[in-house]
């Protein structure tokens, strides 16, 4: 974690996919005087794809640049100041100009993420804050993990991660993530139920503070099946599962309709609500905080927080992308550090 030598905490950002929004938005973001007084940071990714980038906002930022091959890395990453770039030197500029899903650019923003890992997993830098990539641009590069989330998982060995959404006064966690909607009702069973609400419920006390989250669990089909008319899922998973985590402790109730689970959740009834899949959580916060809401992965040893949009190909090279929201994942992932090291202090 934070270096003693060094004043600041080491924020490692991502570049994410070169064809969408992301380098504008860690740009535009960084260029805030408030922002660059809270922490150091090194942007992991292309510098050719960031000069351009750089030069057509119009925006001059002077940068360290840091390489692979620089035996003073270390070195140099401890005593970090401003603005970093380690160059993976790993896609053309000709490659961003199409702002659409390619292979080449698919694999460059995998090894950007992989580069932050290793980096956090050696305590080199205090978080990772991961700009957005493009799922079908990294399944053409030929790997089968569905996003951020799953990768993480993997590369981390972690038994339980869970995709938090964090927006003004909501927060949404995720029994399931991305999945087709078909294959939902395979993977929500009471072991998933249940150590999603125990894994939220930790990462809650872990990251913002809260002694004893109040945790809402929505329902699956309408109305929570309606007395088993719409479906068995509540009464045969989701309400064993619930009873489980009140036994060890935890203070969750459910399940709770979606279509008015949110709005107590914003009226301050619940510290969180656990969505059991991905367009029944995501709809809610995006309409609530698209600009400003936050990804963070919960479960892994690491801090990993992300903007909440995605590539958003369709305004990329405009220079009219809002930075809002990877402003805002900046913010956390701060926010979490520091809690940690107050935490570790008191204990």
């Amino acid at each position: 974690m934070k270096s003693k030598n060094r004043e600041k905490v080491l924020i490692g950002i991502t570049m994410g996919d070169p064809c969408g929004i992301g380098p504008e938005v860690i740009l535009k973001a960084l260029s805030s005087q408030e922002i660059r007084a809270t922490a150091d940071f090194v942007i992991i990714g292309c510098e050719k794809i960031f000069r351009d980038v750089s030069d057509n906002l119009g925006i001059k930022e002077e940068i360290q640049l840091l390489r692979l091959d620089d035996t003073s890395l270390n070195t140099v990453i401890e005593s970090a100041n401003g603005i970093n770039l380690l160059d993976l030197d790993n896609v053309s500029v000709q490659d961003t100009r199409f702002h659409k899903p390619l292979a080449s650019n698919g694999r460059a923003s995998v090894e950007y993420i992989m580069k932050g890992l290793d980096l956090a997993m050696g305590g080199k830098i205090d978080a990772v804050v991961t700009a957005p990539i493009s799922k079908e641009a990294i399944k053409l590069a030929g790997f089968e993990f569905a996003g951020h989330t799953e990768l993480l998982k993997e590369k981390t060995g972690a038994e339980n991660t869970v995709m938090l959404m964090v927006g003004n006064e909501l927060r949404v966690s995720f029994v399931t993530t991305h999945l087709a909607i078909k294959d939902v009702f395979s993977f929500i069973n009471q072991e998933s139920v249940f150590s999603t609400i125990k894994t939220t419920e930790t990462g809650l006390r872990q990251f913002f503070g809260i002694e004893m989250p109040k945790i809402a669990v929505c329902g699956l089909n309408p109305h929570c099946g309606d007395g088993n008319r719409f479906g068995t899922e509540e009464s045969d998973i989701i309400i064993p599962a619930i009873k489980h985590a009140q036994e060890i402790g935890i203070d969750c109730v459910g399940p709770i309709s979606s279509d008015v689970v949110f709005n107590k959740a914003i009226d301050g009834e619940f510290d969180v609500v656990v969505a059991q899949y991905h367009d029944q959580g995501t709809i809610p916060i995006k309409m609530h905080a698209f600009d400003s809401g936050v990804n963070i992965t919960l479960g892994i040893p690491i801090i990993r927080t992300s903007p909440m949009h995605g590539t958003a190909y369709n305004i990329a090279g405009k220079g009219i992308a809002n930075p809002g929201s990877m402003i805002e994942a900046i913010r956390m992932a701060i926010m979490m550090i520091k809690l940690q090291i107050t935490l570790r202090c008191i204990r």
